[in-house]
């Protein structure tokens, strides 16, 4: 079966049109550091440096990313300086520097995901630059006018600092999942506007679609990809035809209420409707295996593939019977 798959990512990428090799290098940033650099003798010409080299992105930042409330400038100030000198933001910023005192392997990580994408995907767009921060729990990632803000604290494993959060959650802050996470959130923004999905099966290939195109550009194994637990991944294979059956019975196909199937694509405990042994965000699993049965019955590329917003003919030529 992993043969199968190898080939088939490797008939695909074979089958787009040959294009030069495409190499990128996205600058990197490291605002976390810099952040906490910052004091009330330094601060105006941290803030005018800021808005120098990255317009509006410090607003958008503490407005936006870690929603810090101020009305006027004096407030603001106050707040940055409150938030930086807080020993659990400063728990968070010392958590992160242990782990990820060089980033250099993570940037020629990005720079080969990025490379492949443009290969797939030449008039597409890249991050203009990558910018890590400590988001003190807010968003893992994150995009402000084309630049990706990736939160380290969300990739610190067992070193995160915070203990309230749900075993189903925790074991995605690991750094394995950093570049899935990131694909996915780049992808989706790069293609929603076209596919537009707005019933549970438009979702369900939509994800698919992007699930493949992680699984193509990463190379990674599956439970890399779906930032599933390896039993949660065997789980899914020993019972994909009954997790298939059930969907079908469940008779969702067209429903467009997303609040009542949300956990098929939102992190949960487990997937609603289906056993309590299933992983949340099973969707993301079932649409893959379909999308990955069109790519094998039918001679597309992934620029077709992601053009094509029908997802009832995309379902029908799958011939997807598990």
């Amino acid at each position: 079966m992993k043969f199968i798959k190898i080939l088939l990512i490797f008939l695909v990428l074979n089958s787009c049109v040959k294009q030069e090799k495409v190499e990128v290098e996205i600058p990197v940033y490291r605002f976390d550091k810099d952040l906490f650099t910052i004091d009330s003798n330094n601060y105006d010409d941290k803030v005018n440096d800021w808005d120098s080299k990255l317009p509006e992105f410090y607003d958008y930042y503490l407005r936006h990313h870690i929603n810090m409330q101020y009305t006027n400038d004096s407030v603001r100030k106050s707040n940055v300086l409150l938030f930086t000198s807080h020993p659990d933001v400063i728990s968070f910023q010392k958590n992160i520097d242990k782990k990820f005192e060089n980033v250099k392997y993570i940037e020629e990580k990005f720079n080969i995901a990025f490379s492949r994408y443009l290969e797939l995907f030449p008039d597409s767009t890249i991050p203009k630059k990558i910018i890590f921060n400590n988001s003190f729990n807010s968003y893992a990632v994150d995009v402000f006018k084309e630049n990706l803000l990736i939160g380290l604290d969300f990739y610190l494993a067992e070193s995160h600092p915070a203990v309230n959060i749900w075993k189903y959650l925790k074991v995605r802050y690991d750094e394995k999942f950093m570049m899935a996470d990131v694909m996915e959130y780049w992808i989706t923004s790069m293609f929603i506007n076209k596919n537009n999905p707005s019933n549970f099966q438009e979702n369900l290939i939509f994800k698919g679609k992007i699930m493949f195109l992680i699984k193509t550009i990463l190379n990674e194994e599956d439970d890399i990809v779906f930032r599933f637990p390896e039993e949660d991944m065997n789980w899914c294979e020993i019972n994909e035809s009954n997790i298939w059956n059930e969907i079908i019975s469940l008779d969702i196909m067209y429903n467009k209420d997303y609040k009542s199937y949300s956990t098929f694509f939102s992190d949960s405990p487990f997937t609603k409707g289906m056993p309590k042994e299933s992983p949340g965000r099973l969707g993301y699993w079932v649409g893959y295996k379909i999308i990955e049965s069109y790519m094998n019955n039918n001679r597309v590329s992934l620029s077709e593939l992601m053009k094509n917003d029908n997802s009832q003919e995309i379902l029908l030529q799958s011939k997807y019977k598990p």
